[in-house]
């Protein structure tokens, strides 16, 4: 099974944006331009999410959506916002491959089956916003990292494959941004309940971080936001070194 590696593209309107834990946002470019060089370079495909878009009672822009559908040739997950089958039909009728939950999914798990019984599984990532706490656990947050929920991760992550995800993204909100590395324990705890892809979000800073969640958890992706943007690295390249340590990718 290939390891998949996916630019992840957090967005404010119509400009991509980067920060730290979620904070601290500055502006770092056009989300299209982005999406076409990742392209290029033999990006697995692009997550796209609106962070803004929940908090704001709106959904994320479906124009940048079908821009980049008609301008590049790999998938797009696009997410924020979307909290009903109706949202849902917009992102897929702009373009997009999968669609992203995660808020929605914390305020109304039945969502998570009835996207599934209409677009299919395949279709249907969930998104998991997590950070320590002091009991050495993790909390839920939503909202961008705004709000801590009830939820117990564990159980959490069992009800929304038992609802029909297709696949899970798991952010850790202490890491996010900060290129020190993948919270891999978080992984390692999450190893005994997920019967789905696993895509890990939060920390990635230099090569060997992807070698090391790669091989030392079972997630099958890893997304990368910083570690392209703002630093010397391209995908062509971290699949080359990936490659190099007998980590399967598929040819950038």
């Amino acid at each position: 099974m290939y390891k998949r590696i996916i630019p992840i593209f957090m967005i404010k309107g119509k400009r991509l944006v980067k920060g730290t834990q979620f904070e601290n946002l500055v502006d770092v470019g056009d989300p299209l331009s982005q999406a076409m060089i990742y392209d290029a370079q033999g990006a697995d495909e692009i997550i796209v999410v609106d962070i803004d878009a929940s908090r704001e009672g709106r959904m994320i822009n479906t124009g940048i959506i079908n821009e980049m559908i008609n301008r590049c040739r790999l998938p797009i997950s696009a997410g924020g916002g979307i909290k009903s089958v109706k949202d849902a039909l917009k992102c897929f009728e702009a373009g997009a491959d999968k669609i992203v939950v995660n808020t929605s999914a914390l305020l109304n798990p039945f969502l998570i089956k009835e996207m599934a019984d209409e677009f299919g599984s395949q279709s249907v990532v969930v998104s998991v916003d997590v950070r320590n706490n002091s009991a050495g656990d993790y909390d839920i947050y939503a909202f961008s990292g705004r709000k801590k929920m009830e939820q117990n991760l564990k159980d959490h992550i069992s009800m929304v494959i038992g609802q029909g995800a297709g696949e899970i993204i798991v952010t850790s909100i202490d890491r996010e941004g900060s290129l020190s590395g993948f919270d891999r324990e978080l992984y390692q705890r999450l190893e005994d309940i997920t019967k789905v892809p696993i895509i890990a979000s939060g920390g990635a800073g230099c090569y060997d971080d992807l070698v090391k969640i790669f091989t030392e958890t079972n997630c099958d992706a890893c997304a990368v936001g910083k570690m392209l943007f703002l630093r010397d690295y391209d995908i062509v390249r971290i699949k080359s070194y990936l490659k190099g340590k007998k980590i399967p990718v598929r040819d950038a």
